[in-house]
């Protein structure tokens, strides 16, 4: 599912969006679905007045910005020339209308160069001169964004809770060397362990301290590639809540008073609260602290989770 600020979505989940969005917006000027049987013709939607034409584009895999415009950008390319080939299927639905603006709806767009590419095709269409395209035929592109109140307004009818960040949440690339890592996570077990540093077994107690915690590090990427694989809803809104925390832990570091440990536990506990809070019941209370557990070890290692 392609990620976005507003969640994941593929082909089928977005184009279901859009006719609700579609329906809401363009009432008024007689939106018609144009339902896939026995194909779309390039048309997903029309208004019988103001010659509005509507295609919805979403692709079922998440690419980077470079790789998403490739793939719009062959959409488009293939989806007007349906406009030729089905000129009497067309005709047939839409009546005397002509169509002069279409929009192509997609959830981002990341490279201007599609635009450029919209221009380019523009002039090729107009050059057929089929009778139902408008001599000034042109082509909208439309993001998630442009639709953002009448997505809010569906969402809300139907209890969903809303973001009005519209930034897609991200963790931080690891870049570093491993040892970076690594070295991170065995200074902060020795000061975790600061106060029993006179126990005649300190020093088993920091190799398996500081075995957990890089374990725990190590496995949470797959983890949450597994999460994001198998749950992509659920893995957009772990990964916004986990952002929005991690804010919270920076702040945390500089103004705590307490130990090092007591920090530690707090921050864990909080997160695999918040995660249970809003996660469930499809994340439970045992697998949120084993979440929160991996999280945690990664801002330890990676110094989101310091102690000053």
């Amino acid at each position: 599912m392609l990620q976005t600020s507003l969640g994941p979505f593929n082909g089928n989940t977005w184009e279901d969006l859009c006719q609700l969005v579609f329906k809401k917006k363009y009432a008024n000027i007689g939106y018609q679905q144009m339902v896939a049987s026995p194909g779309d013709f390039g048309i997903e939607g029309f208004t019988l007045r103001e010659g509005m034409g509507f295609q919805c584009y979403c692709p079922d895999s998440h690419y980077d910005a470079t790789e998403l415009y490739n793939k719009q950008r062959d959409k488009i390319t293939k989806d007007v020339v349906k406009l030729k080939t089905y000129v009497k299927e067309i005709g047939q639905r839409i009546g005397d209308v002509k169509i002069k603006d279409w929009h192509f709806v997609t959830p981002v767009v990341d490279r201007n160069a599609l635009l450029a590419h919209a221009r380019s095709k523009e002039v090729e269409v107009r050059k057929w001169n089929v009778p139902v395209l408008a001599s000034d035929f042109t082509i909208h592109l439309r993001d998630a964004e442009f639709y953002l109140t009448e997505i809010n307004e569906i969402r809300s009818l139907n209890g969903e809770a809303l973001s009005f960040d519209t930034s897609s949440p991200t963790l931080r690339t690891l870049d570093g060397p491993p040892e970076e890592y690594e070295a991170n996570l065995r200074r902060k077990t020795k000061i975790r362990l600061q106060p029993k540093s006179n126990h005649p077994q300190v020093e088993k107690l920091f190799s398996t301290l500081y075995g957990q915690a890089y374990s725990a590090f190590l496995e949470h990427g797959p983890l949450l590639r597994r999460i994001e694989t198998t749950a992509p809803a659920i893995y957009f809104k772990l990964l916004r809540l986990v952002s929005e925390y991690e804010a919270n832990v920076l702040e945390l570091g500089m103004t705590w008073s307490g130990t090092a440990d007591e920090l530690v536990v707090m921050v864990r506990a909080g997160l695999s609260e918040r995660i249970s809070a809003q996660l469930g019941p499809q994340i439970d209370v045992t697998e949120a602290e084993r979440i929160s557990r991996h999280v945690v070890a990664r801002w330890l290692a990676v110094c989101e989770l310091d102690f000053i």
